[in-house]
């Protein structure tokens, strides 16, 4: 006689993690419908081949060089374009700084703190948006496509830079850039977080991560190039328009190519969705759900966790606010040439690529982002510190220390891409991660609305504001980060503690049924916060 459980298996290989059932051992229900699970738990119990794809999905898990063949196919299906994305958001936001020694304040009339209100001005846009953006993305379902809309939108806005000649125009055209890149890295985050391990989140996010680096190795040489240029045409008109054309073309292919999720994978068969899914189970944070669910938006809300890594991306932001737009402009404050500050953000980008790739992979090896994070802070504190006792009230003493204390201060943008993994790795539940998602890039904006006005134009040529706020920030940042370490640590032991009152039948069984049952993190025991 056959036993129950295995004629179960045979015909709902699933059914151990459909957290609808009770079952003998634990009466627990875990998700009343389908509409409130993860859509991974719909694509596996609704498939009309269920029974073969979960052989043939196993088989490829079973299987060490098919698993290593999927993995390799999913990062060369998300990881190229992810870091294009990354890489043409920093760059069409930083625009504005190459311009900046290209001509643009003079041609348009800038004066005062006119540049600077500019750089603000894309992070209002920024801020506004960022809610009505993700919650939108969310009820969609449709992630690749619509971040691929607002990247072919926000290219052609980039164009229209060229065409302005006052700060009015400027003005809308940055606020509007502001709100169409305001999708990105939330969606980013949430891509990583269904495709990827935890042990894998740090090194894939510093693989998109790492083309804010590049972008000042790529920005920057081609800003020289164009500044060469002479003709009807100003070199950053030209500028401009060639950089939202290439984003245009970037934001077609993502629309195109990017999967929206695991389950909506195109080039991916059924057997290697089961798998990747299945890869990922015990991660417990499933994949998306497009329902938008108010006790997930409140539990965010009231989360000290999520509010401590708000406090983390703003105090990590103020320095990037004024570094991102400033960096030039600093550059011809220690004695080069408007020219020789383009290309000089070639090495400084060199600097940023080795720390964030080493940091992302060093921070999966040790499986631990505070320790990683504190070590890319350290010297972007000594490089501010250096500026301002070379370089007391705009009058350089050493220019080559000067310089090296500027590459010096590209290590800590790290911080942020860990912080990005944190919520990768460490919140559960779709709504839930929307959430904390936006309110982390809303405190990204705000950082960098604040960093901005810290480099005040009748501070020139020494901008001593700006440069005390990175050493006074990134301090405070060390410590909100060993409180995170704390915190997190301590939420894990409290997880371990209710384990422990469990039998390992109950545990086996309620592990499964809460993988793809889209539980928030502080209501799945089996949850683990990385430190």
């Amino acid at each position: 006689m056959s036993h129950p459980t295995a004629d179960t298996e045979k015909v709902d290989p699933f059914a151990a993690l459909d957290g609808r059932k009770a079952s003998v051992i634990s009466t627990h229900v875990v998700v009343s419908t389908l509409r409130d699970a993860d859509e991974a738990l719909t694509f596996l119990e609704n498939h009309p081949r269920r029974a073969e794809i979960a052989e043939e999905g196993a088989a490829i898990l079973d299987d060490p060089v098919q698993l290593k063949k999927l993995v390799r196919k999913i990062d060369l299906t998300i990881a190229p374009l992810l870091a294009a994305v990354y890489f043409l958001q920093f760059l069409d936001k930083t625009t504005l700084s190459y311009t900046a020694v290209m001509g643009i304040r003079k041609d348009t009339h800038l004066v005062g703190q006119d540049y600077s209100d500019l750089s603000m001005l894309f992070y209002v846009g920024f801020l506004v948006t960022e809610f009505p953006t993700q919650y939108l993305a969310q009820h969609l379902s449709r992630i690749g496509r619509y971040l691929g809309v607002n990247i072919m939108i926000w290219g052609l806005i980039l164009g229209f830079h060229g065409a302005c000649t006052s700060f009015a125009g400027l003005a809308v055209v940055r606020t509007l850039l502001g709100v169409f890149e305001s999708c990105v890295a939330p969606i980013l985050v949430m891509i990583i977080a269904m495709w990827y391990k935890k042990e894998e989140q740090g090194r894939r996010v510093s693989w998109f991560y790492v083309c804010n680096s590049l972008t000042q190795i790529f920005g920057g040489l081609v800003a020289y190039g164009v500044s060469f240029t002479h003709g009807k045409f100003a070199s950053w008109r030209i500028f401009y328009i060639a950089i939202g054309a290439m984003t245009m073309v970037i934001g077609l292919v993502v629309c195109i190519f990017l999967p929206d999720s695991p389950v909506k994978a195109r080039r991916f068969t059924d057997a290697e969705k089961v798998a990747a899914l299945l890869r990922v189970k015990d991660n417990q944070s499933g994949t998306q759900n497009s329902h938008l669910k108010k006790d997930q938006v409140f539990e965010a809300f009231k989360d000290i966790r999520i509010w401590l890594v708000c406090l983390a991306t703003l105090l990590s932001s103020i320095p990037n606010g004024g570094l991102s737009n400033f960096s030039s402009i600093l550059l011809t404050t220690f004695g080069y040439t408007s020219q020789q500050a383009l290309i000089l953000n070639a090495p400084s980008g060199a600097v940023g690529v080795v720390c964030v790739l080493s940091i992302g992979y060093l921070s999966d090896k040790w499986r631990d982002r505070s320790l990683v994070m504190l070590i890319c802070i350290f010297p972007t504190i000594l490089g501010a510190g250096l500026m301002i006792g070379l370089d007391p009230k705009g009058i350089p003493k050493n220019k080559a220390g000067l310089l090296a204390a500027s590459f010096l201060t590209g290590t800590f943008g790290a911080a942020f891409m860990l912080l990005l993994a944190w919520n990768a790795s460490n919140i559960a539940g779709h709504s839930k991660k929307v959430t904390a998602n936006a309110l982390t890039l809303v405190s990204f904006c705000v950082g960098n609305i604040l960093g901005t006005q810290t480099f005040q134009a009748k501070q020139a040529p020494g901008y001593i504001s700006g440069k005390i706020s990175i050493i006074a920030t990134l301090s405070a940042l060390c410590f909100v980060v060993v409180g995170l370490r704390l915190y997190n640590d301590w939420l894990n032991r409290k997880n371990e503690r209710a384990l422990a009152e469990m039998s390992e039948a109950e545990k086996d069984e309620l592990r499964e049924k809460m993988a793809f049952a889209d539980q928030t993190d502080r209501k799945n025991v089996f949850f683990k916060y990385t430190h």
